[in-house]
């Protein structure tokens, strides 16, 4: 009973691995090859395009109310302990390295990541993919690489408009709803953050895109040759995609901040 059991228990994080493995895979041949074809950057730069115009209003609609409840909830308490001052450097760090990154990469996966994963199954069921295949033609670099990319470069872009939205969004319930003084909040809002800080935000975002990317891909790619396989494989990629950022941002959070942490 008891060795069935470990045999059994084990077996998650093996294929877990070893899913993670088909899709780093995946992920990194369909955007390398994706990158070499003639076209294929500007292809990219398409597919950037459209994820970032599919999902900025959702970004903006998201966080922004994120950066007002932030400021809230930080203000009620920080008025009890004479600290005001702290509101706008403590809402622009918590917004730049942990709001802004995770969910405008949550909303990525939810708008643009559902769109990749589907548009590709649908391919898989009209037997596009196949078509290209018969034609000598590699549909991972043609199809695939330059939506993985297209994400990896919308990201932070997207990351920037949610930034700029979450701290406008503290600014109207601090300074407007709440009273606190307008220079106040506008002079020691970059306390709390530095160059560095938003350069490893966007670099996070990179990270995420990518993720995203080759997750929903590769979901599109090994769906079901039916519609409701299609429906499925963008649930799928868009559960996966969420699960996944979520974890690699507490990953990258830990190791980044709790090692500039512990240097201090």
């Amino acid at each position: 009973m008891i060795l069935p059991a470990l045999r059994a228990l084990g077996r998650w994080p093996l294929g877990f691995l070893v899913a993670a493995g088909h899709v780093v895979g995946f992920g990194a041949g369909a955007a390398i090859t994706g990158l070499r074809e003639p076209g294929g950057g500007a292809h990219a730069l398409r597919q950037a395009v459209t994820v970032t115009t599919r999902c900025a209003l959702p970004v903006v609609l998201v966080v922004g109310p994120i950066g007002a409840l932030l400021a809230l909830q930080a203000l009620t308490l920080m008025r009890s302990f004479g600290v005001e001052r702290q509101l706008a450097p403590l809402a622009a760090a918590v917004i730049v390295r942990e709001l802004a990154p995770g969910f405008a990469a949550v909303v990525v996966a939810m708008q643009g990541g559902a769109a990749i994963a589907a548009e590709l199954a649908a391919m898989r069921l009209t037997e596009e993919l196949d078509a290209l295949d018969v034609m000598g033609l590699d549909p991972r670099a043609l199809v695939a690489g330059p939506r993985i990319v297209g994400a990896a470069l919308a990201a932070p872009v997207l990351n920037g408009l949610a930034i700029v939205t979450g701290i406008t969004g503290a600014y109207a319930m601090s300074v407007l709803g709440l009273g606190v003084p307008r220079a106040l909040f506008l002079d020691s809002v970059g306390d709390g953050i530095a160059i560095v800080d938003v350069v490893v935000s966007e670099a996070k975002t990179v990270v995420f895109g990518a993720a995203l990317g080759a997750l929903c891909a590769q979901a599109g790619f090994s769906c079901e040759r039916t519609t409701e396989g299609v429906g499925r494989a963008a649930n799928r990629a868009v559960v996966a995609s969420v699960v996944v950022i979520l974890v690699l941002n507490y990953l990258l959070n830990t190791a980044i901040f709790g090692l500039r942490g512990s240097g201090a």
